[in-house]
């Protein structure tokens, strides 16, 4: 399982990155049940979950102050982006491709958290590299006018992470962590995939990544 190190040092969060073999990561099991039933669409709507099984729809980013109900996205190239605050008191989930990237998701999402309580703590799991990304030449230009030269690297080549940290810093989270590798390019010691990728061609089911705040005794 891909954790992250940030996330890890807040003893009240659980927290996964999914990968080929473990679609969902093993730390989300106790509460997978609870999580809301969604449709991801790459859109930018952050969807405020209070209960367990809440049904939100069309969303692509999620936050909770709910102890027990994971908020997850599922992804398979795209940027899966796990937020928590230092004290616990609420986490998020993000899935932000290009489209949601360009239109702005992130800032969004945290714009969703709100500005109160302990300070945001920010993990980029497992998303396509740079050098495997490539794209048309408008999108490239359309990404480097909005973004900088920082955000196409190579001609016709998105640095995702770039711009997720790019908009994580503008929105005032100072505290990232970039974990997992490339989806499309990484392999095991046997040579197999470690992800499943779009890009790559695989197709059916895609990994989860999300977190959770650990609820007291008694409350489940």
């Amino acid at each position: 399982m891909v954790t992250s190190q940030l996330l890890d040092s807040i003893p009240a969060i659980r927290h996964g990155f999914g990968t080929a073999q473990a679609l969902v990561p093993p730390a989300l099991a106790p509460g997978w049940q609870a999580r809301p039933v969604k449709r991801q669409v790459h859109g930018t709507r952050v969807a405020a979950i209070a209960a367990a099984q809440q049904e939100v729809g069309d969303a692509d980013g999620f936050y909770t102050s709910v102890p027990g109900v994971p908020v997850s996205v599922i992804t398979a190239d795209c940027v899966p982006l796990l937020l928590a605050r230092r004290d616990a008191s609420q986490v998020a989930a993000v899935h932000a491709g290009w489209r949601g990237l360009y239109d702005g998701i992130i800032p969004a999402a945290v714009a969703a958290l709100g500005a109160a309580g302990a300070p945001l703590v920010a993990a980029v799991g497992p998303t396509i590299c740079a050098a495997c990304y490539e794209v048309s030449a408008e999108l490239a230009h359309d990404f480097a006018q909005r973004f900088g030269a920082a955000a196409v690297p190579a001609y016709r080549h998105l640095d995702l992470r770039a711009i997720a940290e790019q908009q994580l810093r503008a929105a005032g989270v100072t505290q990232i962590e970039h974990v997992g590798g490339c989806t499309c390019c990484l392999r095991d010691a046997g040579g197999a995939p470690v992800y499943r990728s779009y890009r790559r061609g695989d197709r059916g089911s895609q990994m989860h990544s999300g977190l959770y705040i650990t609820p007291l005794k008694g409350e489940l």
